[in-house]
């Protein structure tokens, strides 16, 4: 695949499939610029919930310019290599164990780190920092999920169906998306950009995937977590409301809120320069 718009020419980019311990092979994009910022920071970014590395252009073309950045794809999107879905877990706590096993493959012992990723994958990144893992000299979340809850209708409709009526189901899910969580008069880049992910879904992983972090919510998991925590919302993003996000910030000791105009910014290259102006100082 072309990461070219992702980067500049002078980034060397390497595309390749890391296997964790439960025999998963996740999907690895390593963007490092031959101009990397001396002492700075790897960045390993994991974005959310079956998202695309495509929605993600402007803030990868900011940090890719400055950072060695991995861009990790977790195991529910379409690209990992799962053996049997069945026999794997798709669960928050097996996310989390996903991260801390990339970054102990990819990152040196002495090399620091910084993590950052959105939704579901800021809500991996928060339960790795409150573990006793090697600890990220900070962590970036945009729009972290705080709770996950189907509505009645998906919460039984989604366990009895077979993952190959998905793509019968998918114009109710993205019909629900489109009505009752996202803002259909000011986000349509939004609502463009989620119902292109529906497309791309592999059905089987969304199922065993939804099914592991449904009534899933972080405020029992926030005890331990001590890291440094740049929280990025957007005012007109409903999808991730912006209240459960501040109550994050009354939780984490060290935790800095930045809210940007709408989701469209929070994935544009201004987020990227509020995520360099937050490492630089």
């Amino acid at each position: 695949m072309d990461y070219s718009q992702y980067t500049d020419n002078s980034t060397a980019v390497k595309e390749y499939m890391l296997e964790v311990s439960d025999g998963v092979s996740l999907k690895i994009i390593d963007f490092t610029p031959r101009n990397a910022a001396q002492e700075g920071p790897v960045i390993i970014f994991v974005a959310g919930w079956i998202s695309l590395i495509s929605g993600w252009e402007g803030v990868l073309k900011v940090l890719t310019a400055k950072y060695r950045v991995i861009y990790l794809e977790s195991r529910e999107k379409q690209s990992s290599i799962v053996p049997d879905v069945k026999k794997v877990s798709f669960s928050m706590e097996r996310l989390k164990l996903d991260i801390g096993e990339v970054v102990k493959q990819v990152v040196l012992p002495s090399e620091k780190f910084i993590l950052a990723g959105s939704s579901l994958g800021a809500s991996a990144i928060l339960e790795y920092c409150g573990s006793e893992k090697r600890k990220p000299l900070s962590a970036v979340l945009i729009g972290p999920n705080t709770e996950l809850r189907f509505p009645k209708i998906l919460g039984t409709v989604i366990p009895a169906m077979h993952p190959s009526l998905y793509f019968s189901a998918k114009p109710v899910i993205k019909w629900y998306l489109r009505n009752f969580r996202l803002d259909k008069k000011n986000s349509k880049e939004q609502i463009e950009k989620y119902e292109n992910t529906l497309d791309c879904a592999d059905p089987y992983k969304l199922k065993a995937n939804a099914l592991a972090i449904r009534n899933y919510e972080i405020w029992n998991h926030l005890d331990n977590i001590t890291v440094p925590c740049l929280i990025i919302g957007a005012t007109t993003d409903t999808l991730h409301g912006t209240e459960n996000i501040k109550r994050l910030l009354k939780i984490i000791p060290d935790s800095t809120y930045i809210e940007l105009k709408s989701n469209m910014e929070t994935h544009s290259e201004k987020a990227g320069r509020v995520i360099v102006e937050y490492i630089q100082g």
